[in-house]
């Protein structure tokens, strides 16, 4: 009987060779003498791992497992096994054994907690990369796990950081560079982070996703003759960029522009149902002498349709005749439009009210008049921002516009740094009492981002329509701030709501009931810090004031904020700068009031929303 270690020596030799079939011939005929080796059963479950016979290897590990569990090779390949197979559950208490047992280097790690990302445990997935991050600091991929899990934790630009320093490790590495530029959109980072997109395209200067992503960037810091030249690259480089390039066009206001570039689009691509969306949003209702709802209808019918194109088909139809004053059949492809966003978006998705209720009572245990007003001793002196907030689709981006036209007045844009930074807040004043020394480094980090915003502009804007939920600590951090909240019609604004194609990310839309609860949950609120801040700090106005008592309303505000008066306020679509909301189009036209009391148009198939007819706001 040949001895073990040469039946084993040999069995490793052809496998070295690639002789797999050869090398699992000789190790069952030395398990078929003596069927409890083990190190020949491990070295079987090898040859089959690397055969693809996963589910045959699988049990020998088990079995071996169970009779020897130290053995790190045995682990380490159910570990394998599992995660090949999907199952990053089944795999990760493998890898946590393999930590447990002492082999806890940064590729273990990082496996581990690439396990916990996939079944969204961001927690445990960061202190595995944090681990993984602390063994050896000179991996960018730790990095860039580390930075995904932070990310799934919750935007925050602590992931931003993450990134950057991967980055820095490795220059090379693409897709870090994509992950940059997602946590520039989602913290408003563009000038930190616009150098980290140019080393990246000087890295990948083929790549068209870093082209876009600098050439927005370059945009979003005042540099637009550099941001066409790049989106015209990006565009002879690839058609499915042209969309991107149109919509960037469209922030600039120059609609006409776009015009060609969408028909070239519809010539190339007959199916592209975005193009169609963006012809019907900017008014532009003929086709070569062909109305778009004669040109969609048919397309609808095609069976390789996608369902994004099949939404936009519907939302351009439902533009067009409600342009047409076509209610009836507008509301029947509003509904279809979304429906069809609705299971790309926010599949599943249903409006908590249990869960709004807690969190409001947590920030009415939090933000009492009485703490307001004694917090105010340890926030920032500053006069500086004027914030603007309200539900969204309320004419926010449009008395952002107007009061940027103001020559003492620059926007800083949608903010969202007190959505990022309140939920550390709160959690930590809840649980261990309110801490002043937070509210000088909130207010400092804010303005500092601000100043790297506009400059040294004398007053800012900051409109982030959602900081409504944030009120009560902007009072505290910046209580000589001013707050406008511009309020509409509910049902007027539930419908904007229900008509705007939104785009991913805003998980309360294309659905009503989900509207209603989300809209009825910031009613609530708000009547909160009606109640708690300071007399003064909050101005409230009406859409509908606006728009039909331009000067009257404009001359309150200016003078809330302590703006001298400046007829610029009345023509600010001869101002307009970019515009990068859904709002794009109807920011940049005169005042008027064509969608006050919209909703009437619509009422017979309002449904649901007919609920909010008799709600108003306060007076």
């Amino acid at each position: 009987m040949d001895k073990l270690p040469d039946v084993s020596a040999q069995a490793a030799a052809l496998m070295r060779a690639g002789r797999l079939e050869e090398a699992e011939a000789t190790l069952r005929g030395r398990i078929a003498v003596e069927p409890t080796g083990i190190p020949v059963r491990v070295l079987l479950a090898g040859v089959l791992f690397r055969q693809g016979r996963l589910a045959e290897a699988e049990p020998l590990l088990t079995a071996v497992h169970s009779e020897d569990p130290p053995r790190a090779d045995v682990i380490g390949l159910l570990a394998l096994i599992h995660k090949a197979q999907g199952d990053h559950a089944g795999a990760a208490p493998y890898f946590e054994e393999l930590v447990t047992l002492g082999v806890a280097d940064p590729d273990i790690l990082n496996q581990l907690g690439r396990c916990y990302l996939e079944v969204g445990d961001s927690v445990r997935a960061g202190a595995a990369f944090r681990k993984a991050v602390e063994l050896d600091r000179s991996r960018a991929d730790s990095f860039t796990n580390l930075g995904l899990a932070l990310n799934q934790a919750g935007p925050g630009f602590e992931a931003f950081l993450t990134f950057k320093r991967a980055a820095n490790l490795d220059p090379s590495a693409h897709d870090v560079y994509l992950h940059i530029w997602d946590q520039m959109v989602q913290t408003e980072n563009w000038s930190e982070g616009l150098p980290i997109l140019e080393q990246g395209l000087r890295h990948h200067p083929q790549s068209t996703a870093i082209m876009t992503a600098l050439a927005s960037t370059y945009s979003m810091v005042g540099r637009p003759d550099e941001a066409e030249a790049l989106f015209r690259s990006t565009l002879a480089l690839d058609e499915s960029t042209r969309m991107r390039y149109v919509h960037w066009l469209y922030e600039q206001g120059r609609f006409q522009d776009a015009e060609p570039i969408l028909l070239e689009a519809i010539e190339r691509q007959p199916l592209k149902g975005e193009a169609y969306y963006r012809l019907a949003n900017a008014r532009q209702f003929d086709v070569n002498a062909r109305r778009l709802t004669d040109i969609i209808s048919p397309l609808l019918q095609e069976d390789e349709l996608t369902d994004q194109d099949r939404m936009f088909f519907h939302y351009a139809l439902a533009k067009t005749y409600d342009q047409d004053r076509n209610e009836e059949m507008a509301m029947r492809h509003y509904d279809l439009a979304n429906e069809a966003a609705y299971g790309l978006y926010n599949a599943g998705i249903t409006h908590e009210t249990r869960s709004t209720d807690i969190e409001h009572a947590a920030l009415e245990r939090l933000y009492t008049q009485e703490g307001i007003a004694k917090a105010h001793e340890f926030g920032s002196p500053t006069r500086d921002p004027i914030f603007i907030l309200g539900m969204i689709r309320t004419g926010t981006t449009l008395l952002n516009q107007i009061l940027a036209s103001h020559p003492e007045v620059k926007s800083c844009g949608e903010q969202p740094f007190w959505m990022l930074a309140s939920g550390r807040v709160n959690r930590k004043w809840l649980d261990s009492g309110f801490d002043p020394r937070d509210l000088r480094d909130l207010a400092g980090r804010y303005l500092g981002i601000v100043a790297q915003t506009c400059g040294d502009s004398p007053r800012v804007v900051d409109k982030m329509p959602t900081n409504y939920h944030h009120a009560g600590l902007i009072s505290m951090a910046l209580p000589n701030s001013k707050l406008i909240h511009l309020r509409r019609n509910p049902l007027d604004t539930c419908l904007s709501i229900y008509t705007t194609f939104l785009g991913p990310g805003t998980q309360f839309a294309y659905n009503k009931r989900n509207i209603i609860g989300y809209y009825r949950a910031y009613l609530d609120i708000m009547e909160h810090w009606r109640k708690v801040l300071p007399p003064g700090q909050m101005l409230e106005i009406d859409y509908e004031d606006l728009v039909t008592d331009k000067e009257t309303v404009l001359r309150r505000v200016l003078d809330f904020g302590g703006l001298s008066w400046n007829e610029n306020v009345l023509s600010h679509e001869s101002h307009a700068g970019q515009v990068s909301t859904p709002s794009l189009y109807t920011a940049r036209q005169p005042v008027n009031a064509r969608s006050v009391a919209r909703w009437r148009r619509f009422e017979p198939w309002l449904g649901e929303f007919l609920e909010l007819k008799d709600v108003r706001h306060p007076g």
